[in-house]
């Protein structure tokens, strides 16, 4: 009688791993709930690190209002944001006497710009605009940028209206 020609190593390796596996995992079941009861939701482990396939943010996230490093949030007592589009930061900072700042929008095909559209004794008006930088093809990515601008006299005590336009 003939004997049938040996398997490569590997696969002989492949195989006897998979009828481990199998063995393993045969006559073992969970036992079924009561009808009725609720399943526990998964735990979630604190303070493990992020997964390895997602990116770590190198920049503080600007939705959690934290300014950059070196600049100082402004109270939102003096920041009026309702003509702000939604989606848009709230955070407004100064570096210096006269430099203000705010996070922008872009990504993709869009970039973002802070202008200041007045400033005078009362108060200053920042507009924050996301503008389209072309026809695309567009990725998809959203960051925030921070924008700042220079004032004509130092901040002081006035108070920032932002205003904005998203495309």
């Amino acid at each position: 009688m003939r004997r049938p020609p040996a398997l490569p190593p590997t696969l002989r390796l492949g195989l006897l791993a998979a009828a481990v596996l199998l063995a393993a995992g045969c006559g073992q079941s969970d036992p079924p709930e009561p009808a009725g009861t609720p399943s526990a939701p998964p735990m979630i482990p604190t303070g493990a690190p992020p997964p390895s396939n997602r990116p770590v943010p190198a920049e503080p996230d600007p939705l959690t209002a934290a300014p950059p490093a070196g600049a100082t949030a402004l109270p939102t007592g003096r920041v009026d944001a309702s003509a702000l589009p939604a989606g848009l930061p709230t955070l407004v900072w100064t570096r210096g006497d006269a430099v203000v700042g705010v996070y922008g929008r872009a990504g993709g095909c869009t970039d973002a710009r802070l202008t200041v559209v007045e400033q005078d004794t009362e108060r200053v008006v920042l507009r924050v605009e996301q503008f389209s930088t072309g026809p695309g093809p567009c990725t998809r990515e959203l960051v925030y940028p921070p924008l700042e601008a220079t004032l004509a006299a130092p901040l002081g005590e006035r108070p920032v209206v932002l205003t904005g336009a998203v495309p």
